[in-house]
């Protein structure tokens, strides 16, 4: 019975033999698994193009359009060669780290470190000029290379590094081959590269990674679960705040609604599609490039210009200057949400 020491579970065959289930922490077992090693690097392989074809097919609702960097003997010398030399190091050097078991904070100080390469590799793809272009790369690029880097570590440590190389290989340096891309709003793209990697992970962890039946039944069933949950509230949010559907919502920054919507607030609008419009709706419209949350107090006709839309805010004692019409026109409030706005007000005060 000295396997009781490396394992909490295992179901006797005979008097000597054993067939091990469940194992909890043993040193022995994380060697074993590198046998996996070429069959997790085919399947990153596959995974790698799975995630290109799915992104490519999203073009076809979406449109595509011709990327300004080309593939050339310029982009080979200075994009391409460069990139993949980072990588292949960037993933060397996680090998290092994560073998260093006796360093403290080992794991953490590897994700932190691989994080930020994954965020100097794609800076230079995502331009950052405003705090719409911060947003864009905290959305899509740091939360992002978290989800990645996360499963790079996991699969690193147990199966190699061979398939986390050709994987990123492909999923970084297309951009700089493939002449056109999808004209995927960049929230949905965020969404795609957080979740693929977990779903990656899944896939392996189902495959090679050996445990007590019963067990894994329950484990994989709250997975799943959970994971399906999350991802009904994250596609539902990407799809308010990427305002092409339905239904958008917008963080209200200015306290001209204030009584009514505060700033801070958030708002769920519906968008509109020439339903009526009467006075006393709060509307959501566009004047001179900038979107406004305001009330509408009068409605007038006009043969020539169609209809007028003159509105006020509930806090402002004038109404705003001039009208607008249908044209102009985003869509009808019709839910208000408090306080949740303010984490976005302040993230981008602080960088402006």
């Amino acid at each position: 019975f000295s396997l009781q020491k490396y394992t909490k579970n295992f179901y006797l065959l005979n008097d000597n033999e054993f067939t091990v289930i469940y194992r909890d922490k043993i040193n022995f077992y994380d060697e074993n698994l590198t046998i996996h090693n070429k069959e997790v690097t085919i399947m990153m392989v596959i995974f790698a193009i799975i995630y290109l074809v799915a992104f490519y097919l999203m073009g076809i609702y979406y449109g595509y359009s011709r990327l300004a960097i080309t593939f050339n003997v310029k982009t080979l010398l200075k994009y391409i060669i460069p990139i993949s030399v980072i990588i292949i190091s960037s993933e060397i050097i996680r090998t290092i780290f994560l073998s260093q078991k006796k360093v403290k904070f080992g794991k953490f100080i590897t994700t932190v470190s691989m994080v930020l390469i994954d965020i100097i590799l794609y800076i230079n793809v995502y331009k950052i000029n405003s705090s719409d272009d911060l947003m864009i790369s905290i959305g899509f690029i740091t939360f992002a290379s978290i989800s990645c880097t996360l499963l790079y570590n996991y699969i690193s440590y147990r199966y190699g590094v061979t398939g986390i190389i050709l994987y990123r290989l492909i999923t970084t340096l297309y951009s700089y081959i493939i002449p056109i891309t999808p004209n995927v709003y960049i929230l949905f793209r965020s969404i795609l590269r957080m979740i693929y990697p977990y779903i990656i992970y899944l896939v392996i962890d189902y495959t090679f990674k050996k445990r007590n039946i019963a067990m894994e039944y329950m484990n994989r069933k709250k997975k799943i679960v959970s994971f399906g949950v999350t991802l009904v509230l994250i596609i539902t949010i990407a799809a308010l705040i990427s305002c092409q559907f339905k239904y958008g919502i917008l963080v209200i920054g200015s306290g001209s609604m204030s009584g009514t919507i505060d700033k801070g607030d958030a708002i769920i609008y519906e968008s509109y599609k020439k339903q009526s419009i009467k006075p006393g709706d709060i509307i959501v419209f566009n004047k001179n490039d900038i979107v406004f949350v305001h009330r509408v107090i009068e409605l007038k006709n006009n043969s020539i210009e169609g209809l007028k839309i003159y509105t006020k805010g509930d806090a402002l004692s004038e109404a705003d200057s001039g009208y607008i019409t249908k044209n102009d026109l985003i869509g009808i409030v019709k839910l208000k949400i408090k306080y949740i706005g303010y984490p976005s007000l302040w993230l981008r005060s602080a960088f402006e």
